[in-house]
């Protein structure tokens, strides 16, 4: 809907699929164009200037964003191209998240030297999460559903702050490093410092 035209190669089931549409509406149905063994989707698209009053791409917006995805699906590879200037770069990360944390605290003096990581699931739900601390005094949380970020925070994010706090003042409770005269450390108290990511991949957001 927001393309002058866009069109679509679909890899899949040993058959190569194409269709076309320019701006909404379907110019070229979906056909079958030849035979492979590979799969996976190639999308071209022209953004419609009717729309947009900017068509011209920002090489640095798009390296931050696919730096992201690479750092959220770890070990895939994601390559940019930017055929005006030839300027190209590849992202790939093993690591995952831990390594957007280790990216994120690269210039900072991290308290402890690996990042924390913790991953579950139930369902059809999987939820990742990477911390780390740093001797600094903010708190760099970051929060994403199914690769988005949700900057408007969500039930991820509050519970990920409500358990973290009371999972450091039980243990600090349990050997003592918590008096028994002294207050629960806050929220605030236990977030600083800190770098997170939270990753999680639901099928049905709400």
């Amino acid at each position: 809907a927001l393309s002058e035209w866009m069109e679509v190669e679909v890899k899949r089931n040993g058959s190569i699929y194409s269709i076309r549409f320019e701006r909404g509406n379907t110019v070229r149905d979906l056909k079958t164009i030849g035979t492979t063994e590979e799969s996976g989707t190639k999308v071209n698209f022209k953004p419609d200037k009717d729309i947009f009053d900017e068509v011209n791409y920002s090489y640095d917006t798009l390296k931050t964003r696919l730096r992201e995805m690479a750092f959220l699906n770890r070990g895939i590879t994601v390559i940019l191209i930017d055929e005006r200037s030839e300027e190209q770069e590849e992202f790939h990360y093993e690591g995952g998240i831990v390594s957007y944390v280790e990216y994120l605290n690269e210039e900072k003096d991290t308290v402890h030297s690996d990042p924390i990581y913790l991953q579950g699931s139930r369902g059809t739900t999987v939820a990742e999460i990477a911390l780390q601390y740093n001797n600094g005094y903010s708190e760099n949380i970051f929060s994403f559903v199914n690769n988005i970020n949700t900057q408007e925070g969500g039930t991820h994010l509050s519970g990920f702050k409500t358990a973290l706090t009371r999972s450091i003042n039980d243990y600090g409770r349990r050997y003592n490093v918590i008096k028994e005269n002294e207050d629960n450390l806050t929220g605030e108290d236990v977030r600083e410092g800190l770098t997170c990511i939270i990753s999680i991949k639901i099928r049905e957001p709400q």
